[in-house]
């Protein structure tokens, strides 16, 4: 059971993430969760070095898109700023729309990464839809209840989370 939320690669933020490794792995594409992924909840837009980041995977070849389970006006906002596919509502973990996206992006799931700061609907879905999972750390402890609360399970689940840090499993 807790094969489906462990992730095959864990980094401490998107920056961290070796592009070159996962390109002669055959990673072709990424689907990003946005809030404590790649920005806090409270970031509107993206900054900079956010933007420069998705340049420089643009620059490799790399596909991306968004998808979150966060509301339309936030995630559309964000996405439209940084000039990135996007799906809001995505339903996450359940793989149909994990699935249509890679499909709009050309690709394969086992192509595609799933990046994402949460195992209960980023790391399962992604797994769930045979995608190459990556879990990143949660970028602020500022969060809702519930998100708060699935935290603790999560704690349970892969209590060696902070230990796992750039392998691939």
């Amino acid at each position: 059971m807790r094969k489906f939320f462990r992730p095959r690669l864990y980094e401490i933020s998107i920056y961290e993430i070796d592009l070159d490794k996962l390109k002669a792995m055959g990673i072709k594409g990424f689907i990003f969760d946005v809030d404590n992924t790649i920005v806090p909840y409270d970031t509107a837009y993206a900054p900079s070095e956010v933007r420069a980041w998705f340049e420089k995977i643009g620059a490799m070849g790399f596909a991306s898109y968004i998808a979150s389970n966060n509301k339309e006006g936030r995630v559309t906002a964000f996405a439209k700023d940084l000039g990135v596919p996007y799906l809001p509502k995505a339903k996450k973990p359940l793989t149909k729309n994990l699935k249509k996206i890679c499909g709009e992006m050309g690709l394969r799931p086992e192509e595609t990464a799933m990046v994402g700061d949460q195992l209960f609907t980023d790391m399962l879905g992604g797994n769930m839809a045979g995608m190459f999972t990556i879990l990143i750390e949660q970028i602020s402890p500022n969060e809702g209840k519930f998100i708060r609360f699935k935290r603790i399970f999560e704690r349970m689940i892969l209590p060696e989370r902070k230990r796992v840090k750039g392998i691939i499993c």
